[in-house]
């Protein structure tokens, strides 16, 4: 079973989503990179969405505060994410299949030590228990 990783990146932090891709040393684990305008534009349920899709890791690059462009969005990013990592504690399902970081526009070892750390924590946890739970909706219309 193969896995994925969705990242979503700020177009300020990551202005070349193709910078992501060539750094990127999964494997076997797909990558896709998602341009997103702020990381303040993410939305807890837009991460919990992703993750139900099943994917195995969900992933947000922003800029760091002080260089936001919009002042207060990668604080709101960061309330976003405690928000969806307390949620998915709470539905049991580990709080680290989401991912934060922050990152200076232009800083190339940033970047990939981020996406080292991606593939690393992807590698740690395995595939999503949501790819391994039986589809009760088909298990549903059997009955």
């Amino acid at each position: 079973m193969s896995m994925e990783v969705v990242v979503f990146a700020c177009q300020q932090a990551v202005p070349e989503p193709d910078a992501v891709k060539s750094l990127w040393r999964g494997g076997e684990v797909r990558l896709r990179v998602l341009p997103e305008p702020c990381s303040s534009k993410m939305e807890a349920f837009q991460l919990l969405r992703t993750l139900a899709t099943p994917v195995d890791l969900v992933w947000v690059i922003g800029c760091e505060e002080q260089l936001c462009r919009y002042n207060e969005g990668s604080h709101r990013a960061g309330g976003r994410m405690a928000y969806t990592k307390k949620y998915l504690a709470e539905i049991g399902l580990e709080p680290a299949r989401v991912g934060r970081s922050v990152l200076t526009p232009g800083d190339e070892s940033a970047l990939a030590a981020i996406i080292a750390e991606i593939s690393d924590r992807v590698q740690a946890l395995g595939a999503s228990p949501l790819r391994r739970a039986p589809n009760t909706a088909a298990r549903r219309s059997a009955k």
